[in-house]
């Protein structure tokens, strides 16, 4: 019951920081809105909507590797009501989160932090990824010069391999003191997650570029996909920033205002921070709507494969 009352105190807190999120923006919002078609502000917002869950998808593909086999509503539901612990300064809260709501499915602490921790390095790995290579492919001409971004995708990937991925696991125990060994990953259940934060990064993109190209038209999906994938990054690392307030948006801003100008550059920051808050909105809300049963803790602490 006491562990009840406290996680749920938290998503409150966590709740109550996402609405201070919106409100703070909102009149920022409005006056942007001014320059765009509310039927394309619309179609991406619904972009991030279901890139949201394609990130529900990615994390589920690993937490299926760790022994997590319930239906894929149980699933989202735990994943939708983590994601308001973005808001919340401190990166590793939705990480935490999800250890906990996945302990009512069976999963022990060791299995879910784990696939937390593999979950979150996937989707900052592949917004690396997709950050440089948009960047790079915005201006093909530059390929030769800009060599060295390849590079930096290629090492990024490189973490994904299980043996070097297991090694930053084991040192995330560490700086978070747990003397637990860290379960091994499926190389299939890292290919999907991958998968399907590429899709989540892509839909991410086109919400970018969908609002990027009223404000500069001509600018290509490239470049707005790169930039804001670069943003996110940014707003990550700044881990005293909720949700990557900020960071994100200065991230943004700096990396499009020579190519677009400042003022489509902003308007840009502003209106995707507000449509990605309100689809965390709206995943939390079908998050505490889905009702689940909880599941036996299994025995022993053995990897599972993934199935």
């Amino acid at each position: 019951m006491k562990r009840a009352i406290i996680r749920w105190a938290f998503v409150a807190v966590a709740l109550v920081l996402l609405v201070v999120a919106v409100v703070a923006s909102w009149d920022s919002f409005i006056d942007a809105l001014q320059d765009l078609d509310l039927g394309v502000v619309a179609l991406a917002a619904l972009c991030c909507i279901v890139g949201l869950f394609a990130n529900g998808l990615s994390w589920r593909a690993i937490m299926r590797s760790v022994g997590l086999e319930v239906p894929l509503r149980d699933s989202t539901r735990v994943f939708m009501i983590s994601q308001v612990g973005k808001y919340v300064p401190g990166a590793v809260w939705p990480v935490l989160a999800q250890a906990e709501f996945a302990r009512d499915h069976g999963i022990s602490r060791p299995r879910s932090l784990t696939a937390s921790i593999v979950a979150m390095l996937v989707g900052v790995v592949m917004s690396g990824v997709v950050g440089v290579l948009g960047l790079v492919l915005s201006d093909p001409t530059a390929l030769l010069r800009n060599w060295w971004a390849i590079v930096v995708a290629l090492l990024l990937l490189a973490c994904l391999v299980p043996a070097v991925l297991r090694r930053i696991v084991r040192l995330a125990f560490r700086v978070t003191r747990r003397n637990e060994e860290p379960v091994a990953i499926a190389p299939r259940a890292l290919v999907a997650s991958a998968a399907w934060s590429l899709v989540m990064w892509l839909l991410l993109g086109l919400q970018a570029w969908l609002l990027l190209v009223q404000l500069a038209p001509g600018v290509g999906y490239p470049l707005a996909a790169g930039a804001f994938a670069f943003a996110w990054l940014v707003g990550f690392l700044v881990i005293i920033a909720p949700g990557g307030l900020g960071a994100r948006e200065a991230a943004l801003v700096l990396a499009l205002s020579s190519l677009v100008g400042a003022s489509a550059a902003l308007s840009l920051a502003l209106v995707s921070r507000i449509l990605m808050t309100l689809a965390d909105a709206a995943g939390l809300a079908l998050g505490l709507s889905l009702t689940t049963r909880k599941q036996p803790l299994p025995r022993g602490d053995e990897p599972q494969s993934d199935r």
